[in-house]
């Protein structure tokens, strides 16, 4: 509502409601029957005045709002908004994806935009501010002692980074200590050129570490997924993630995440308890943010780990994972690297159903189907197999119980003098309710001590267009298409399989 001049408009709206209105509440309040005539003349004639002027006061404000809004019957042109002309300004939703190299699928297959493309964009379209949070940087195959042709892509997205600040773009980074052990030089390279640079002591904090990884462009881009600042990330190891284009919303909503990392990158720094407000968030699970883009609805928000570094008001990463599984009526498609119903890196070791009897619960008492693809390459740990097995031999189809766990296995062929490799690394969930894509590995360490972040997205689109414009309809074909693939192999059919640490459990 547009101002008067010179009045208080609060003060205003108080005159216009009779029942909040000062003059009135005051007449009331002193008002006694049976007091002399001339005081009741007195009375009228004030009820009168004030209601005369209460009545200009009002047509004063109505005119002046008239004045600030377009008569309709002007000759104004009619603005008719076209959503398709919109591209530059519309919300998009990508899904992205490394492919690593040698690994062919069927022509026909489906793919998300190569995760290389993706940063290269993303770096190309800033104007003012990048902020970056990753496990550890190794961008160049200097980095780990290895001389490879596939570290271009690497070196030419440390080069983009590099000369940002020239471009008057401010960079903000933030990795984690304790981190991958290598000889990496690319935080000081990128120092020395302007960028800020923190590193979160998550081992003295939690007794994890800081595990995600995500983009924030401009506060308006966003970038979320399984890849690591690593060259191998786009070219040796299987990585999905997600890029938003154009949602201030959503950005501004992973800068607080990103905020609280840098905030406790200082020296000497505590995990606050309470967050500040300024970190509190109004998207989460209860109140998802809304978008509609071209015949796409979608419910976001995002989630994250660990509980410690989630204000009240954000959805933690495990409860998001939860509730996807508790809402699936039809479907469960879960693809990770590493799955252990347990703790993995705290001592000592401890037993954690939370996942797994969530999976269970889903085919028992729902019937519904379940598919869990899980990594298995040469550095995968051989002590995952028994709980694979578990949940494998709950399958039971002639009772309606279908559970099946496969193994994805990426053939090392002539890159086996690169280490850490050859693995899918994606972390997502796909159900007939939400897509789901996250930055951790399905243990009890990455929910409880270790930062990570997820994006949560339940949309609606027609059949025709579900498969090519919804996230969830693409995430589900890629499933299929890897669950389908050469590359997998189903436990009972794993053999004696060299490029693959659980046959020699």
């Amino acid at each position: 509502m547009t101002n008067v001049p010179g009045l208080d408009f609060n003060r205003a709206s108080e005159t216009l409601v009779p029942d909040m209105c000062s003059p009135y509440k005051n007449l009331h309040d002193s008002y006694v029957p049976n007091r002399g005539s001339n005081r009741m003349v007195t009375v009228v004639l004030s009820v009168v005045y004030l209601m005369v002027l209460g009545a200009l006061l009002t047509v004063s404000v109505l005119e002046k709002l008239a004045k600030d809004k377009p008569a309709r019957n002007q000759n104004l042109p009619e603005i008719i908004i076209d959503q398709h002309n919109l591209s530059e300004e519309e919300t998009r939703i990508v899904l992205v994806e490394s492919i690593p190299l040698d690994v062919k699928y069927d022509d026909n297959a489906t793919f998300g935009i190569p995760v290389e493309k993706a940063w290269k964009d993303l770096l190309s379209m800033a104007n003012s501010q990048v902020d970056v949070a990753s496990f550890y940087w190794t961008l160049t195959g200097d980095d780990i002692n290895v001389n490879s042709s596939s570290d271009l892509p690497g070196r030419e997205i440390l080069e983009q980074i590099g000369a940002l600040p020239s471009r008057n773009v401010s960079v903000r980074v933030v990795t984690s200590v304790p981190s991958v052990p290598t000889n990496s030089t690319d935080l000081e390279v990128l120092r020395q050129k302007g960028v800020q640079v923190r590193k979160v002591h998550f081992g003295h904090l939690t007794g994890g570490v800081l595990h995600t990884k995500l983009w924030i462009v401009d506060r308006r881009h966003i970038f979320l997924g399984s890849a690591n600042m690593d060259w191998r990330a786009l070219t040796q190891v299987k990585e999905l993630g997600v890029v938003i284009y154009n949602c201030s919303s959503l950005a501004n909503d992973l800068r607080k995440i990103f905020e609280s990392y840098w905030a406790v990158g200082q020296h000497n720094s505590s995990i606050p308890d309470p967050w500040p407000s300024k970190f509190d968030t109004a998207i989460n699970k209860e109140h998802p943010l809304l978008l509609k883009t071209d015949n796409v609805s979608s419910e976001i928000y995002i989630s994250a780990s660990p509980p410690s570094f989630c204000p009240a008001s954000r959805t933690p990463d495990l409860d998001a994972i939860l509730s996807g599984i508790s809402e699936a009526r039809r479907y469960i498609d879960v693809a990770v690297m590493d799955y252990f119903p347990t703790t993995r890196f705290m001592q000592p070791r401890s037993y954690w159903p939370d996942i797994d009897d969530a999976l269970k619960k889903a085919v028992f008492e729902r019937n519904v189907l379940v598919r869990l693809l899980v990594s298995c390459g040469r550095d995968s740990d051989p002590s995952m197999m028994p709980f694979l097995q578990s949940l494998d031999s709950f399958n039971f189809p002639a009772q309606h119980i279908n559970i099946q766990v496969k193994l994805f296995i990426i053939p090392v062929g002539n890159q086996s003098e690169i280490p850490h490799s050859r693995v899918n690394h994606n972390k997502y969930m796909v159900t007939d309710k939400i897509a789901y894509i996250g930055t951790s590995n399905w243990s009890a360490d990455y929910f409880q001590n270790t930062a990570g972040v997820g994006l949560v997205v339940s949309q609606q689109a027609p059949d025709r267009t579900w498969g090519t414009q919804a996230l969830q309809g693409q995430l589900r074909a890629v499933f299929d298409r890897d669950w389908n693939s050469q590359f997998t192999k189903s436990l009972a059919d794993l053999g004696d399989h060299s490029e693959c640490a659980l046959s020699r459990s």
